[in-house]
């Protein structure tokens, strides 16, 4: 009676309401979140960026191809997650890898956008990849 028992806790305890699961899905697949409220975790940064340039082919960054590479100036950085290996500053240009393929961006556009750093294979330096992003200007 007891394994009965336990097992029908653990399965209400798992349980959980369908529709929030697609409101967390819905959410998490849309590129322009709402950065505002968004809990940082390590290695992320949330700053605002210029899009100087865009690049037509894909791009090696740290030695891998990606796909949706754009250059970059960072105008603002605006919160700091823990671990960054990488030190930025205002001013800085540097590539930048999207996540998804971002529709709309041009030249001299400022975003707001949520990156994740990520160590290159060599580990002597790290690469940001955009995972969330809204227009500003």
């Amino acid at each position: 009676m007891k394994p009965l028992i336990l097992c029908l806790l653990f399965f209400l305890g798992n349980s959980c309401n369908e529709s929030d699961s697609v409101d967390i899905l819905e959410t998490t697949q849309n590129e322009e979140v709402i950065l505002d409220q968004q809990l940082l975790g390590p290695n992320e940064v949330i700053f605002q960026i210029k899009i100087v340039g865009s690049l037509e082919q894909n791009k090696e960054i740290c030695g891998i191809t990606k796909d949706h590479v754009y250059q970059v100036e960072l105008t603002e950085i605006i919160e700091l997650g823990t671990s960054l290996n990488q030190k930025l500053s205002k001013a800085q240009q540097m590539d930048v890898a999207f996540l998804f393929e971002p529709s709309q961006l041009q030249n001299d556009m400022i975003l707001e956008a949520k990156a994740k750093e990520s160590l290159c294979p060599d580990a002597s330096s790290t690469y940001f990849t955009v995972i969330s992003h809204k227009i500003l200007e």
